[in-house]
């Protein structure tokens, strides 16, 4: 059923709306209220068009309507909050991206302990040693001695602050045995919230059996003795 002056009044009204994002629900309010009034009228016995232009006449001047409501739908109030609603999904999606992805990996990458070829395995600790630097919580959780002589220490790290605030890792401090040995690391780790780190250490003395490791900087201090499997490494 065409209602031509219904959509040219529509059209005058909608022209008045500064802010583009609110015309539609705009129009589709103010067209329900026609159509139910042409409704009435014809209940009464008008015709169609007739009915079409008392509705009209009875929802008042286009012009007034359109300032007046380009006034409650004010555009500069519409535009920051359209760009608020905007920030706000790009800083969830940013923060689903950041916080999201590293979950992921944390939650699916394996220990570095399963790279390990089990046939060279001497001797294997599960331990349980945790320290804190700052933010950075240190969980030392295995030792692994090789027949060839080396040793490795697994470990994660993670920061309890969201965003990782605060001292960075960078090392977990000198190496040395009960004997006086210093060994220097060879270290790989994962990404993730939880990082897991192994520092493998080549040559390890047969002999010792305290592995103790030692941090110093800026004020910042902690050791670990592990006791060693000194013995089942000749067998």
């Amino acid at each position: 059923m065409l209602m031509p002056k219904k959509e040219r009044f529509l059209e005058e009204v909608l022209s008045y709306i500064k802010f583009p994002f609110d015309r539609e629900n705009i129009k589709t309010e103010l067209e329900s209220h026609i159509v139910e009034k042409i409704d009435d009228y014809m209940e009464q016995g008008y015709d169609v068009e007739k009915a079409e232009e008392l509705a009209i006449n009875d929802i008042g001047d286009a012009k007034e309507i359109g300032m007046e409501l380009n006034k409650e739908h004010n555009a500069l109030l519409g535009w920051l909050w359209k760009i608020t609603n905007g920030m706000v999904v790009l800083f969830i999606i940013g923060n689903l991206f950041f916080v999201g992805v590293p979950f992921f990996i944390t939650f699916f990458s394996s220990s570095p302990i399963n790279d390990i070829d089990k046939s060279s395995i001497v001797y294997q600790m599960d331990i349980d040693e945790q320290v804190k630097l700052d933010n950075t919580v240190i969980h030392f959780t295995n030792i692994v001695y090789q027949d060839n002589g080396e040793l490795n220490i697994f470990f994660e790290h993670y920061d309890t602050k969201l965003w990782g605030t605060g001292w960075s890792l960078g090392t977990i401090g000198e190496i040395t045995d009960n004997l006086g040995n210093t060994y220097r690391a060879r270290s790989a780790c994962s990404a993730g919230i939880k990082t897991k780190c192994i520092h493998s250490l080549d040559n390890f003395s047969k002999k010792a059996d305290t592995l103790i490791i030692s941090y110093d900087s800026y004020n910042r201090k902690y050791k670990v003795e592990i006791s060693l499997q000194v013995g089942e490494n000749d067998e």
